[in-house]
């Protein structure tokens, strides 16, 4: 089967690294789900001080408490995380590693790695990127349908630049204008592969290995440094 493309999400305790939560799902263009693999990392998440600082720390008690309740997910140690990863890529013969701002998750993984195991390379082998942010920017989000529906909505932010993350894009495109975003990494990869889906099937040229060039702009050209149009603060 040819291009297999693994989503992945990261959930991180800051801008820099420190990732506590990985989930993936390997599939094909049309979405059709081969594997699934969720779970936390030990080395992060069991450090109260790190964790009470993330972003999200409401979510350890929303969220992520219930599921380990449910066995929905696990810890395990960085290492493990990573060898599965590899081994997953090897076994279902992926050609593309795909994430919403993959940057983002592509520097997080680096520094984890490299806080917790010394080593530099979280891919042992060379595989095509493609950011989601920049392919959705690129099909979808640039239309006047998306820029119109964004306005009636009030995704829009403070600056007055149309919102771009991967909750206004999912609602978009799934129809849904009311989803909220969990924030957690394997349910975000769920509304990620839909997007995919979407944009693959517009047929438009495919920007692989173009990441961390501020896709917001080609939905707002004239716009300067606004943290919200990711969809939420993050610079």
């Amino acid at each position: 089967m040819k291009n297999i493309i693994l989503t992945l999400d990261t959930e991180t305790a800051d801008l820099s690294g420190n990732v506590y939560d990985v989930g993936y799902i390997i599939h094909d263009r049309a979405g059709n789900e081969l594997a699934r693999f969720n779970a936390l990392v030990e080395e992060i998440f069991t450090q109260p001080k790190i964790m009470m600082g993330a972003f999200y720390a409401k979510k350890l008690f929303s969220h992520y408490a219930p599921m380990l309740d449910r066995g929905e997910v696990g810890m395990m140690p960085w290492s493990d995380i990573v060898d599965r990863l590899r081994s997953d890529i090897v076994e279902y013969n992926v050609s593309t590693i795909a994430a919403y701002n993959i940057g983002f998750d592509m520097r997080a993984m680096s520094n984890t790695h490299r806080s917790l195991t010394g080593e530099a390379r979280v891919l042992q082998s060379k595989i095509k990127v493609l950011d989601i942010w920049q392919f959705a920017c690129e099909a979808k989000l640039k239309s006047r349908n998306y820029k119109r529906i964004a306005e009636s909505f009030g995704w829009v932010s403070p600056k007055g630049n149309i919102k771009t993350g991967a909750e206004f894009a999912y609602r978009f495109c799934s129809g849904d204008h009311g989803f909220i975003e969990d924030h957690t990494a394997l349910s975000d990869c769920v509304i990620e592969v839909e997007i995919l889906r979407q944009c693959f099937k517009t047929k438009k040229k495919i920007p692989y290995n173009v990441y961390n060039k501020a896709p917001w702009r080609i939905v707002n050209p004239s716009a300067g440094n606004d943290a919200h149009v990711h969809g939420s603060v993050v610079a």
